[in-house]
């Protein structure tokens, strides 16, 4: 997913002009520093100065309050520093004003969000974002997406669910392929369809006892 914050970032730079940096409060116009300091975030982001790309973004939206887009780029930097309660808390609170952007770019403010929650262990608030990513994404990037949904459910115990999305996503990994950092995926993958296999044999052989209990107690009475 990486690749794509440098494509959202292309569109950024060459799509910003002066007015978007103001939200929907009236605010003094923004002075040709100000313009420059958003350039330079991006410049920051770009080269994977995270921190310093931050820090200059929330000084623009304090004195600004930021438009969604711009909300949102500050949630992408909390999540590659790895903060993600702040990357949901400015992700969340931007989502629905997303939906008017261009796909491509929709899919990594979810992915980043759904991820984030992913790793707080907000297994629902999860599935949400994945799911719209989902939506709006290339077939050829939906494979992380059904790998982390497997786990979602699995952690869950719906294993049927999981075991669906994990199939799904091996399916997505041998179709498309798979980098070489997550090759280990295509070991891992089918193991985890017999770990759900064998849920669903247990819990298909406990519903068949109770039922079988159920109509015994029935013929006593």
């Amino acid at each position: 997913m990486k690749q794509k914050f440098f494509i959202l970032l292309w569109l950024i730079v060459f799509g910003s002009t002066c007015h978007q940096i103001k939200g929907i409060v009236p605010s003094p116009s923004p002075t040709l520093d100000d313009t420059e300091r958003l350039k330079m975030a991006l410049a920051y982001f770009q080269s994977e100065k995270y921190q310093e790309a931050l820090n200059l973004f929330h000084q623009l939206d304090k004195e600004y309050q930021l438009n969604p887009r711009y909300r949102a780029y500050i949630g992408l930097c909390h999540y590659q520093l790895w903060n993600y309660a702040e990357a949901c808390n400015y992700l969340d609170s931007v989502s629905s004003a997303l939906q008017v952007l261009a796909p491509a770019e929709q899919a990594v403010y979810y992915y980043a969000n759904a991820e984030s929650h992913f790793l707080l262990k907000e297994y629902q608030e999860s599935i949400t974002y994945f799911e719209m990513f989902l939506n709006v994404c290339h077939a050829n990037e939906k494979a992380d997406a059904y790998y982390r949904l497997g786990f979602c459910y699995l952690y869950q115990h719906h294993w049927l669910t999981a075991y669906e999305y994990f199939s799904s996503a091996l399916s997505y990994y041998r179709q498309f392929g798979v980098t070489q950092q997550k090759r280990q995926r295509l070991v891992q993958l089918p193991k985890m369809l017999r770990g759900c296999r064998k849920h669903l044999e247990i819990v298909t052989e406990t519903v068949q006892l109770s039922d079988s209990s159920h109509i015994s107690i029935q013929r006593i009475l």
